[in-house]
């Protein structure tokens, strides 16, 4: 398991030079990159012009978000296939574990049960192209209620859902993201985290409680740097899929509006202290590096992250 760097889980942006150079400033070993723009600057250039910061630093590619829609009408979805297949073989090339697609939690279509097997198709016909180019097609769901607002027919906002949609599918490159936040809040259990295999967890995203809400009443706010008040165990999140056999990235993934006007050094110093102690807590390796600056307490404005930050 590797220290993994999602810049736009904490709210930083940049060109992917500009990314590599602060991932690798604060000791992160992984990265997730904007595949949709690799995949244009490749093909404006080659691939090994685009990809020559990202191979030199030696830095391994996490995830990428897939080009794409779920619940989007038929002719655009059909469309979005051709790019996904572009930024697929790039991403691939560029050894990234695993492309991200968001299922619905909620949709203005059909009802349950036609819903699932719509669903269930198109993930199914994206998880071919995946299968092609040796890279995960991570399913990821979110809890929030703001997701289901407005909309006529409840989808997969729960583990329960999230594990039934995985299971139906049939090609072997779909997989899992574990969020902890979304798994404690979806009622998902250690037993069922137990169930999967290791090679097919596209991910691990940690965070934090700032209380326990229902579904119903799940809105960003309450999702907190991990660390912040101990109420989801992510250590035994970590050690248990290291059990399971899982390799891949360990991402801190906080919600950035809770943070304010820290400045970005001290956001990423936090995003890897948090990932640090989480391995060592788990008793997992890991390797902890901080510049002269944070260290030297020129920069604390990350203390106001949490009575443990």
């Amino acid at each position: 398991m590797y220290k993994n760097l999602n810049a736009a889980a904490l709210g930083i942006s940049g060109r992917q030079s500009e990314l590599i150079e602060l991932a690798m400033t604060f000791g992160f070993q992984g990265l997730d990159i904007d595949a949709l723009d690799f995949e244009k600057r490749s093909a404006r250039t080659d691939f090994q012009k685009a990809s020559r910061f990202l191979l030199s630093s030696k830095m391994r590619v996490g995830s990428f978000d897939v080009p794409t829609d779920l619940d989007a009408d038929e002719v655009v979805f059909e469309q979005s296939l051709k790019a996904v297949e572009s930024v697929v073989d790039v991403a691939g090339q560029a050894g990234a574990r695993a492309g991200i697609v968001r299922i619905p939690a909620a949709t203005d279509r059909f009802a349950f049960p036609q819903y699932f097997e719509w669903i269930r198709n198109r993930i199914d016909r994206l998880g071919g192209i995946f299968e092609k180019h040796s890279v995960l097609l991570g399913l990821v769901f979110t809890t929030y209620s703001e997701a289901r607002a407005g909309k006529q027919y409840s989808f997969v906002h729960d583990v329960h859902g999230a594990l039934a949609l995985y299971n139906a599918c049939g090609s072997q490159a779909v997989g899992l993201v574990i969020d902890s936040f979304d798994w404690t809040v979806g009622k998902g259990t250690w037993e069922q985290l137990a169930t999967l295999p290791g090679a097919r967890i596209a991910g691990f995203n940690i965070a934090d409680l700032s209380e326990s809400p229902a579904i119903e009443a799940c809105d960003k706010s309450a999702r907190l740097i991990a660390g912040t008040t101990g109420r989801i165990d992510n250590a035994k999140f970590a050690m248990m899929l290291h059990q399971q056999g899982y390799d891949g990235p360990i991402t801190s993934c906080p919600e950035a509006s809770n943070f304010g006007t820290v400045t970005r050094d001290a956001i990423v110093s936090r995003a890897q202290e948090v990932l640090d102690q989480t391995l060592q807590k788990a008793g997992l390796p890991t390797q902890t590096r901080r510049p002269d600056l944070v260290v030297a307490g020129k920069d604390t404005s990350f203390e106001q992250f949490g009575a443990d930050a």
